[in-house]
């Protein structure tokens, strides 16, 4: 076994890059049984330094520095399958650890059961529990926001059909140009702004419903279902949106780091993820989810409507996620909430989805991700068809946001390499 620095010293690098490399998988550290001190084994290090050490000017793998932002895959441990993902960077914000999610170090049960949309705005962007009374400010800033005439208007030239998640798209560009024509605001007076106004790019018929309280669960619950909701209701909401707030390095998420990398301002990088989001493979899912509801509801038979799946070699909309190969966390949690709603609001989306669950997992072996039960339990809440992805959307916005900023605090451009597998070196002539 060797110490960090003698580790360190045999791979020829600094510490803070030995770390980086534990950080990222490529090497493992143990602890003693007295004391705090990492020890590395030595034949771990020997393989690593095979990779990384300098031979003749140049690296004889070309794995690069740890410190780089160059998108590297993961290394697997002998007798592992190959890593599903690549790593690209460090963060604080959020964790998936042994099939867990946690948000700066809460688990997201504690979180969904006990902490409002605002607090964990406030959390992922800040990286500590807020005060009360910044909450509550943040709270009464949505309550009280209005759409400024100059954002109306770029969702009307829309046009009344646009899709949710366009409309959540244009008002980026829109905030962004209004800024501009006033005094510059600071990133945290930008994030509670784009958290204020997303409601309302999704109010119905552009109905916007002013209250001196509340906060994002109230506006949606106001402006897009036109109701005022019971705090059950509200309740239920507020769990959707912090079981979506965020989700480490996903596709938007990434969209949002990769802009922020640019220098560009908060507005774009969440235009940026919101583009990302509209995508069918990501955001897509919920409008998937809906329409297979929509042919069961016509009478469809589930084992049919399975069927035609297999046949077309498709996934169940809504089953299986690579990162949760046991299931998804926040699908249980979701599913929780869903039943929740089924007491007071009517068993009968609820049953039918039950019945998908129990036929996709006799047949598939696949358990249900957050966009089944998201979109399950915002239209049993009187949401209308559409609005599940743009509800996710207003969510994860939380999480961009906060990577955005992560990113700003220490920033690098982002510029991963690609392997060239075309041609080889030609002549034009």
């Amino acid at each position: 076994m060797l110490t960090a620095a003698e580790a360190a010293d045999h791979l020829g690098v600094k510490l803070g890059t030995l770390y980086a490399y534990v950080s990222r998988g490529w090497l493992k550290s143990y602890r003693r049984k007295v004391g705090r001190q990492a020890l590395y084994r030595k034949a771990d290090v020997e393989a690593l330094r095979g990779l990384v050490a300098p031979e003749r000017g140049r690296r004889a793998r070309s794995l690069p520095d740890a410190s780089s932002w160059v998108t590297v895959a993961q290394p697997k441990e002998a007798g592992e399958s190959p890593a599903p993902g690549v790593i690209v960077t460090e963060s604080a914000i959020s964790s998936i650890q042994e099939s867990r999610l946690a948000y700066r170090g809460y688990p997201i049960e504690q979180l969904v059961s006990n902490a409002s949309f605002e607090e964990i705005c406030l959390l992922l962007w800040t990286g500590e529990r807020s005060v009360a009374g910044d909450v509550a400010r943040l709270r009464v800033e949505i309550a009280r926001a209005k759409l400024p005439n100059p954002v109306a208007a770029s969702l009307a030239a829309l046009g009344a059909d646009a899709a949710p998640l366009l409309r959540l798209s244009a008002m980026m560009p829109s905030l962004a140009a209004l800024e501009k024509r006033g005094a510059p605001l600071s990133s945290e007076a930008r994030a509670q702004l784009i958290i204020a106004m997303l409601p309302l790019g999704l109010a119905h018929r552009g109905r916007v419903l002013i209250s001196a309280d509340g906060g994002t669960a109230e506006r949606l619950m106001k402006s897009v279902a036109e109701t005022s909701g019971a705090q059950w209701e509200i309740a239920a909401l507020n769990r959707v949106l912090v079981a979506c707030a965020e989700h480490e390095m996903n596709a938007s998420t990434f969209a949002a780091r990769v802009v922020a990398s640019t220098g560009a301002d908060l507005y774009a990088s969440v235009l940026a993820a919101v583009c990302s989001l509209s995508g069918p493979i990501h955001g897509g899912a919920c409008d998937r989810i809906e329409r297979m509801f929509a042919d069961i509801e016509a009478g469809t038979r589930i084992d049919d409507y399975l069927d035609s799946v297999r046949r077309e070699h498709r996934l169940v909309p809504g089953f299986g996620h690579t990162i949760y190969p046991e299931g998804d966390p926040r699908a249980v949690l979701l599913q929780d909430a869903a039943a929740a709603i089924a007491r007071r609001k009517g068993r009968a989306l609820y049953d039918t989805a039950l019945k998908i669950e129990s036929a996709v997992w006799k047949v598939e072996r696949l358990r249900p991700n957050l966009d089944f039960y998201l979109t399950v339990c915002t239209r049993m809440l009187g949401f209308p068809r559409g609005i599940p992805a743009a509800i996710f959307a207003v969510g994860r916005a939380a999480g961009w946001i906060a990577h955005a900023i992560e990113q700003y605090a220490d920033n690098r451009l982002i510029r991963p390499r690609m392997r060239y597998r075309g041609a080889p070196l030609r002549n034009w002539e």
